[in-house]
């Protein structure tokens, strides 16, 4: 192997362990799980990760455009449960609740829970039970959720369709499983 051989193998190794760990689902956190969110999201967006140590439940992020605002709770869950009906853990706190719901009338709100490279968008019943079938149902891409942000802030009806797609989505999913 030639000197030049090697030190492209080794840059190309250093890239793919750079990949790996900031792409991995067992080494993400909700911080990085937003940050991939937000790799996507179009330029147009405004977008503002809110960090406030002195209210509790803020949501963790505020979005803006010509259409309108977006307030969104982020919640990252290592895996899914084994078992199908089993509900995922995703830590909402009532402050957290109280927040999403009281911001959810002069704007809009929206809670996603992701999961490995995946996620799901709640928009009316921040407290509902999210089963793991109910997950996988109503799962996006971390593209889809980029685009679902532009288009509540920037396209009002095509955000309204997904709003009203997934809000449908999430009554007959609780109705199916008896929540």
């Amino acid at each position: 192997m030639s000197a030049s051989q090697f030190v492209l193998l080794t840059k190309l190794s250093c890239q793919l362990d750079a990949l790996v760990v900031t792409t991995h689902p067992l080494l993400m956190n909700e911080h990085s799980f937003i940050k991939s969110i937000h790799r996507y999201l179009h330029p147009d967006v405004h977008s503002w990760k809110i960090h406030d140590t002195y209210t509790g439940g803020v949501p963790d992020a505020m979005y803006s455009g010509p259409a309108g605002l977006l307030f969104v709770e982020y919640k990252y869950v290592k895996e899914l449960p084994k078992k199908a009906t089993t509900s995922i853990k995703h830590s909402l706190s009532a402050l957290q609740l109280q927040w999403l719901n009281r911001v959810n009338q002069p704007a809009n709100a929206a809670l996603i829970v992701g999961v490995a490279d995946t996620c799901i968008i709640i928009l009316d019943d921040f407290s509902s039970i999210i089963c793991k079938n109910r997950y996988i149902e109503q799962s996006r891409s971390r593209k889809e959720a980029a685009e679902f942000i532009y288009n509540v802030t920037h396209n009002p009806q095509e955000g309204d369709n997904d709003v009203r797609i997934n809000a449908a989505r999430s009554r007959e999913s609780s109705k199916d499983l008896g929540f």
